[in-house]
C-alpha cells in the first residue's frame, strides 16, 4: 500500500475557518418557515429520500449513482462501499452457521439494528447530497434549506464552507463524523438495540472474532481482490470514526480507487457476497461445497421507518479536533479464504453445533 503523510489532508487553518463559522450559531432556535418555491424543492427531496430509502440494496445504489453524477462528493462513494457492508451482514443472518449461534429473535434483533443504523443514515445524509445537486443545478447556495430535514448546524457549517472552498476531504470526513454521531445519538442510545444486540454476548463474541470486517472487492487484472480493515468496538463512535478515516484514506489516497469504482460498476450490489467470489459463496441453498450467501430479498423484506425528529448531536467545539488529522492507513489486503476461517471459528464458537 502507497504510504500516503495523512497529517497533510485537511489544514488546520481549515479547521479554524469552520470554528469561526460555528460561533455564529443562532442563539436559540426559531420555528422553521418556508414558502413559494422552497417548500416545492423540500417535498421533491423529501419523496426522492423516501423513495430511495426502501431497503440496502436501493441505498447502495442511490450513493453510487450520486457519486456517478458528482465524484468530487467523495463520501458517497465511501457510502456505498461501506452499505455494501451493510448488506452482507444482513445476509450473513441467515446463513445456516448464524441460524445455529442465534435464535430467530436475536436474528431479526440484528438486522433491525442493520437496517435502521442504514436507513438512518441514509435519510440524513441523502437530504444533504440532493440539496447540494440542487443548489449546482440552481448555480445558488441553498443550504439555508438543510434546517428542514433537521440537519445538524455543524453540517449546514460544512456545507456552505465546501460551496465557497471545495475542500473535498474536510466535507468527507466532516460527514464520516456527522453520520456517525447522528445515529449515536438516535439510534445506538435506543434502549432495544443496547438490550437485544450491543450489550448480548453474541454481538461481544462477533467483535473478538474479527467478524465485524469492511471489506472493498476490487479488480487485480481479471481476478477480484480484496482490502479492508476490521471494526473493533462497534459500540464506541470514536473507533467508528477512526475506521470511516482509515477506509476514506485506503478509498482516495491509494493507488485501487479506479480498481475498486470498476469493480462496483461492473457488478450490482444484491446483498449476497457471492457478488464478489464464486468460487466460495453461493445463492443457491442446496449447493453442498459452497457457503450460503443470500442475496437480501431472499432475507429480509422492506420495513417502513419513521424518522419524525433527529435530535442534535453537536454540542462543542471539541469535536473539530476529530478534523485536524487523518490516522496513517492500517488497511491491508484481506484474503478471500478468511471467510471460511471465520465461519469455521463462528461453528466452533457455538456448543449446540
Amino acid at each position: 500500500m502507497t504510504s500516503t503523510d495523512t497529517n497533510s489532508l485537511i489544514k488546520l487553518e481549515d479547521v479554524l475557518r469552520l470554528q469561526q463559522m460555528m460561533q455564529l450559531k443562532p442563539p436559540a432556535t426559531l420555528p422553521l418557515s418556508f414558502i413559494g418555491e422552497d417548500v416545492k424543492l423540500i417535498q421533491e427531496i423529501r419523496k426522492k429520500v423516501k423513495k430511495a430509502n426502501q431497503n440496502n440494496v436501493t441505498r447502495t445504489q442511490a450513493y453510487l449513482d450520486y457519486y456517478q453524477k458528482h465524484p468530487e462528493i467523495h463520501w458517497a462513494f465511501l457510502a456505498h462501499l461501506v452499505s455494501r457492508n451493510g448488506g452482507y451482514y444482513m445476509t450473513d443472518l441467515s446463513t445456516t452457521l448464524i441460524k445455529s449461534l442465534l435464535s430467530p429473535e436475536k436474528q431479526h434483533a440484528y438486522f433491525l439494528f442493520l437496517e435502521h443504523s442504514n436507513s438512518a443514515i441514509f435519510h440524513d445524509a441523502y437530504a444533504q447530497l440532493l440539496l447540494y445537486e440542487k443548489s449546482k443545478e440552481q448555480n445558488s447556495n441553498l443550504f439555508h434549506l438543510l434546517p428542514a430535514f433537521h440537519i445538524s448546524f455543524f453540517m449546514k457549517t460544512v456545507w456552505n464552507d465546501f460551496w465557497q472552498h471545495r475542500n473535498k476531504t474536510l466535507l468527507s470526513i466532516a460527514l464520516i463524523v456527522n453520520e456517525q454521531y447522528h445515529i449515536e445519538k438516535n439510534v445506538l442510545f435506543k434502549k432495544e438495540f443496547q438490550r437485544d444486540v450491543l450489550h448480548s454476548w453474541q454481538f461481544h463474541t462477533q467483535n473478538f472474532l474479527g467478524m465485524t470486517q469492511i471489506v472493498f472487492p476490487y479488480y487485480s487484472g481479471n481476478n477480484i481482490d480484496l482490502c479492508g480493515t476490521k471494526v473493533y468496538h462497534f459500540e464506541s463512535v470514536l473507533k467508528r470514526i477512526e475506521v470511516g478515516k482509515t477506509l476514506y484514506v485506503l478509498l482516495f489516497y491509494s493507488n485501487l480507487h479506479d480498481s475498486i469504482y470498476t469493480f462496483s460498476l461492473k457488478h450490482p450490489h444484491t446483498g449476497s457476497r457471492s457478488d464478489y467470489n464464486t468460487d466460495i459463496f453461493t445463492k443457491n441453498r442446496t449447493h453442498s461445497k459452497k457457503l450460503y450467501s443470500p442475496t437480501l430479498n431472499m432475507s429480509w423484506g422492506d420495513r417502513v421507518h419513521l424518522f419524525l425528529r433527529k435530535d442534535e448531536w453537536f454540542e462543542d467545539e471539541s469535536i473539530f479536533s476529530l478534523l485536524e488529522s487523518i490516522p496513517a492507513s492500517s488497511v491491508k489486503k484481506i484474503p478471500i479464504q478468511h471467510h471460511i476461517k471465520v465461519q469455521s471459528a463462528i461453528k466452533a464458537a457455538n456448543p449446540f453445533s
